[in-house]
């Protein structure tokens, strides 16, 4: 009995050795994340006092599409009342949910819910997170809350006292846009350290976008006599800009690698980072219907993803298009498709 113990010692750990040998010479394989990372989100608002906000998904080369992630992941959990905006840290997706005053937390790879905060959430906005805080911007309230990224629980309130609309992060600072649909003219810049207001920066009516980009902030305005588009140093907190009368009512910026994208009525521009003057030439034009056409407006990796409302009448559509303008993908995703998020 001892013999044949030790028999079947020796050949389990012959088996042992062979096993750990082949393991050694055999390539790690990367374990994917869950079944949306490496894709884009494309998040849809729903119908304003219904809760029918949803979020789709397509893969990065356009092979894999799903409408509905967030119920079909979650089936006994509503995401709400219009999807306004989503933002990221590490692991987690932040979904502004703006009538609903919720934001709701999900894991950004398997989109599963793990909290839903609420407090003190006045109409909120826009989102970042800076240092493990989530910051949120709230249009009734006129202020940025502050919540604990990790344990979701209320931190404080910053006083804006005027419009809080988008907000971006650079130089350890939050800037803050001060206007929406085609009014405003200033940025707020917030100390996160003491929550409390740096400065404000004039810009010009008719603000409707904010980058960040290399440390730098940009700002997009257009009204019905130009566009105007301004670099922040965050350093300095002053801002240079470029102008034309040409192309007015510039809106929608996005910033992809060393281009700067923006719309203008039915057709899509870009320019360089470093231009000296807009470019007035589309890339490509499309039949133009407002608060339908580019209700929804992005740029991931070269590919120009556009969201069309449709009236609020029915389902949303979605265009991809090439950095040449030819159709790549045509999607039926939910209602009012409003922006598009990388999720790589």
């Amino acid at each position: 009995m001892k013999l044949k113990n030790l028999y079947l010692g020796i050949i389990a750990a012959t088996f042992l050795f062979a096993s750990c040998s082949s393991n050694d010479d055999t390539p790690e394989v990367e374990v994917p994340l869950g079944a949306y990372e490496n894709g884009v989100f494309i998040l849809n608002e729903g119908n304003f006092g219904t809760p029918n906000a949803s979020v789709s998904y397509i893969s990065n080369d356009l092979t894999t599409f799903q409408n509905d992630i967030f119920k079909l992941v979650n089936p006994s959990i509503v995401l709400g009342d219009v999807a306004q905006s989503m933002t990221f840290s590490g692991e987690k997706a932040f979904i502004v949910v703006n009538n609903s005053n919720e934001v709701e937390v999900v894991n950004r790879y398997t989109f599963k819910s793990l909290a839903t905060i609420t407090t003190k959430l006045e109409n909120p906005r826009y989102s970042v997170v800076l240092n493990d805080k989530l910051y949120v911007t709230n249009a009734i309230s006129n202020a940025v809350t502050i919540y604990d990224a990790k344990t979701y629980a209320y931190i404080a309130s910053i006083s804006v006292g005027k419009t809080t609309e988008k907000i971006v992060v650079a130089n350890n600072k939050l800037y803050v846009m001060n206007g929406a649909y085609g009014y405003g003219n200033e940025v707020t810049v917030i100390n996160p350290a003491t929550n409390t207001v740096l400065t404000t920066i004039t810009v010009e009516e008719g603000i409707n976008s904010i980058e960040e980009k290399n440390g730098s902030v940009y700002v997009l305005c257009g009204n019905t006599a130009k566009s105007k588009l301004f670099k922040i140093n965050t350093t300095t907190d002053t801002a240079t800009s470029i102008e034309s009368t040409t192309l007015k009512g510039a809106a929608n910026m996005d910033i992809d690698g060393t281009k700067i994208y923006y719309t203008q009525d039915g057709g899509v521009y870009a320019m360089d980072l470093t231009a000296t003057a807009f470019s007035t030439t589309p890339i490509f034009t499309t039949t133009y219907v407002q608060y339908s056409t580019f209700y929804g407006f992005g740029v991931i990796d070269g590919k120009i993803y556009s969201g069309n409302a449709n009236g609020f009448t029915k389902d949303g559509t979605v265009t991809v298009y090439s950095p040449t303008g030819s159709v790549l993908k045509t999607l039926t995703v939910g209602i009012g498709p409003n922006g598009f998020y990388s999720n790589n």
